[in-house]
């Protein structure tokens, strides 16, 4: 089993490009893998294994897949009966698919994250949440150049015990967003880490 490293971290909004509603509370770690070399592989196993042992089926994942593989990547869910939803975001100047897929087992788990996690790598948004509570809003943030700009960015809302998983860039381990006592620390989320984790 991979080696991972889980750090907490302050939560900053502003840097995370990411809104929580109802987020009293809201604690933030980072959990990825040890070694540099295939840390893309390592984490999507980890993650796996992660939700598998929470066992807190039906999971949601959301991604922004790039428009040219949507078509396939449905077609793959249809064969597959696995749920899923199609909705576009934005303005009908620049608007973007959206997907959100129900995983209601391993074996969904499984495929979805074999046939998609490449999208996480490339730096699209890709989240999983415990529950369904996604939309998309407006948000004023500063942009490279230091003036204000309106970004449309995933909002979650929080409702108590609420968590967000988000892959951090290029795959490389992922930040888990709760309210959620049991994960409130890294000693309590230790605690509940699949059977044969090995820590930095």
């Amino acid at each position: 089993m991979t080696k991972i490293s889980i750090t907490a971290v302050a939560f900053d909004s502003e840097e995370d490009y990411i809104f929580f509603e109802k987020a009293q509370k809201l604690k933030k770690l980072y959990i990825g893998p040890s070694e540099y070399e295939n840390y893309d592989e390592d984490t999507k196993q980890f993650l796996y294994e992660f939700l598998c042992e929470q066992n807190a089926f039906p999971y949601f994942v959301l991604y922004e897949p790039y428009g040219d593989v949507t078509e396939e990547i449905e077609k793959l869910y249809i064969s597959e009966s696995i749920p899923y939803s199609l909705r576009y975001e934005g303005s009908s100047f620049k608007r973007f698919p959206v997907l959100t897929i129900t995983i209601n087992g391993p074996s969904a788990l499984k495929l979805v994250l074999e046939e998609s996690f490449w999208i996480a790598a490339s730096n699209q948004f890709y989240s999983i949440s415990f529950s369904n509570n996604t939309s998309y809003k407006p948000i004023l943030k500063k942009g490279l150049f230091g003036k204000m700009k309106q970004y449309l960015v995933p909002c979650f809302t929080m409702k108590h015990p609420a968590t967000v998983i988000k892959i951090w860039h290029d795959g490389q381990g992922f930040n888990l967003y709760t309210n959620d006592s049991k994960y409130s620390t890294v000693e309590q989320l230790i605690c509940h880490l699949p059977n044969g984790t090995i820590l930095e």
